[in-house]
């Protein structure tokens, strides 16, 4: 902590007040939660974190937890959206290289998680009306909304920390993450539309097609880095 800059001090320290007040917030609606459907999505949370991909030419990574932690945004209070996003953030943070998450990096990772969790929920309830056209429209807006609040704090944080634009980094993000959170759009759509409580079966439905989509991005990120040094290389010898 001691090392880093006095703006990503001020940057981490805004972004855990954030994630504290929304958190005291949620507490006074923490009775009206379904827990049956709380456990679900907590597990599910838990299991897409880990389908994660790192963005190539950056520290960050992605992971596959959009659906379910949408899925709570829309069948759940916000207590339990926050619960979900948190326990996706601690999931994440957990890797398999043998490399260890800093406390100060999961700190504003989880932070930034559960404030892109309940910026989602307020722009998906904000709606004035059940119609599914609307519902489909305020669907879209929370994603949106996740998209922006989750994306430009990392990319702010990076900039700060590793040096370069934050704006240029932000834009690495979008083209790399942006199709992975359309795909996540649909397939909350697709879950929400079996019913207003997703059951086992379409949450374990939902893991398979994020696994199969984590296994995508893999290969084609692993594809892309094998062919961008033999690109740069016959542009040299041209």
């Amino acid at each position: 902590m001691t090392n880093l800059p006095a703006k990503a001090k001020v940057m981490i320290g805004v972004v855990a007040v954030a994630s504290l007040f929304a958190v005291s917030f949620s507490t006074r609606s923490w009775q009206e939660q379904a827990w049956p459907q709380l456990a679900i999505l907590l597990t599910a949370a838990a299991l897409s974190s880990r389908f994660k991909v790192k963005i190539p030419g950056m520290t960050s990574s992605m992971s596959g937890n959009l659906p379910i932690v949408l899925l709570a945004v829309t069948q759940l209070g916000l207590f339990g959206s926050l619960l979900v996003a948190a326990m996706a953030a601690l999931a994440q943070s957990c890797t398999s290289s043998g490399s260890k998450t800093k406390p100060i990096q999961f700190v504003f990772n989880a932070c930034t998680l559960v404030n892109a969790s309940a910026i989602a929920y307020v722009a998906y309830h904000s709606r004035v009306t059940t119609h599914s056209a609307m519902h489909t429209f305020s669907l879209v807006l929370a994603a949106s909304a996740y998209f922006l609040a989750n994306t430009a704090p990392v990319a702010g944080i990076i900039g700060l920390t590793e040096g370069g634009n934050p704006f240029a980094l932000w834009h690495r993000v979008f083209l790399w993450s942006f199709p992975n959170y359309v795909i996540g759009a649909g397939l909350t759509a697709l879950a929400a539309a079996f019913g207003t409580q997703t059951g086992l079966a379409t949450v374990a439905m939902l893991l398979l097609v994020l696994f199969a989509v984590y296994q995508s991005y893999k290969l084609y990120i692993r594809l892309a880095e094998q062919i961008q040094p033999k690109a740069m290389a016959a542009a040299a010898g041209r």
